[in-house]
């Protein structure tokens, strides 16, 4: 993996970045704010053993290369949004420092009730699963999946809000862009956006049914997406996975509209009746393990989008209407 990175803001504000391995295949971007005062942390990784060794190396790489800070220097905690590779590291970091922990109140809750927060959400993933057309095999098998990186967090308390027209940490500006995850936040650092996993440099940020969550779904995605191309003078997007985005406009405008031909494969599947499973296969061909899982959603978001909008319908009504866990087949209007 690459070392450390840094950036220099328009006010004169260094910007860390160095990478950690969240798990086997994903590697999650830190960020370290500087301006002489604050010193501010923004996201920790997943909080396995790799992820919190590669954060510690990166902290010793910025010292030895750049600036002597520690953990322990940290002043305050940014959390982007309420997914665990951004987040489970935070039980390690407290190790080191007391530093408050600041995320947006839509996401409060995963971290500082994550255990009652994973007994809902696992409900609706087996709802949302079974009325996709999962077998009962599979969906034992993305169920354990699903569970597996949530089991060993433990819950930690949060201290501050990341709110939107609000006066935060440093003066960094928040944005609140839900779609991706409900609380998920991009921050303004003078004219360098952080754009965590709303917007990144090679890939659509995975979306899932607000039937799961709320404040996720594709709608409100790109509505988000809307939101970031109205922001004046953003210079450089930094993601929170992934290469440097030089031009985050030009970058919304691919994600949107790859989206839009998503969805416009999805009404040419949909002209005979397909199940969320099925429009899956054809979407994404054979997948494994926790890829099956994120196909699934990727297109019950999309699905729910257009049938949200009246351009699906539900072809088995008579089935739906006397069946109490159906699988819904959907139609193009």
């Amino acid at each position: 993996m690459k070392t450390v990175q840094t950036f220099t803001t328009a006010a004169g504000r260094t910007i860390y970045s160095f990478p950690v391995q969240s798990f086997p295949n994903l590697v999650n971007n830190i960020y370290v704010i500087s301006d002489g005062q604050s010193r501010i942390l923004v996201d920790c990784g997943s909080g396995l053993e790799q992820a919190n060794a590669d954060l510690l190396a990166g902290f010793t790489a910025v010292a030895a290369d750049f600036e002597p800070i520690t953990l322990a220097d940290i002043t305050h905690i940014l959390i982007t949004h309420g997914h665990i590779d951004h987040f489970g590291g935070l039980p390690f970091v407290r190790q080191y420092t007391d530093a408050p922990i600041g995320i947006h109140v839509l996401d409060r809750r995963i971290l500082s009730n994550h255990e009652e927060r994973a007994i809902f959400a696992s409900r609706r993933v087996a709802q949302f699963l079974e009325g996709a057309g999962v077998s009962a095999h599979h969906h034992q098998q993305l169920m354990q999946v699903y569970l597996f990186a949530k089991r060993y967090y433990q819950s930690v308390p949060v201290q501050f809000l990341l709110a939107e027209d609000e006066p935060t940490v440093g003066g960094i500006q928040v944005f609140h862009v839900p779609g991706h995850c409900s609380g998920q936040v991009c921050l303004l650092v003078d004219d360098v956006l952080l754009t965590a996993d709303h917007i990144l440099a090679r890939i659509t940020p995975h979306q899932a049914p607000e039937s799961i969550t709320q404040y996720t779904g594709l709608g409100h995605y790109l509505d988000s997406l809307h939101k970031i191309a109205q922001v004046p003078g953003i210079r450089l997007g930094l993601g929170g996975h992934q290469e440097v985005i030089t031009d985050v406009y030009s970058r919304a405008q691919a994600i949107r509209q790859s989206h839009e031909e998503r969805l416009g494969k999805i009404l040419h599947i949909c002209r005979a009746p397909k199940s969320i499973a099925d429009i899956s296969r054809e979407l994404f061909g054979p997948v494994q393990s926790y890829h099956v899982l994120l196909a699934l959603e990727e297109s019950g978001a999309h699905v729910e989008y257009l049938y949200q909008r009246g351009e699906l319908v539900a072809a088995n009504l008579d089935e739906i209407e006397q069946t109490s866990h159906p699988v819904v087949q959907y139609i193009k209007a």
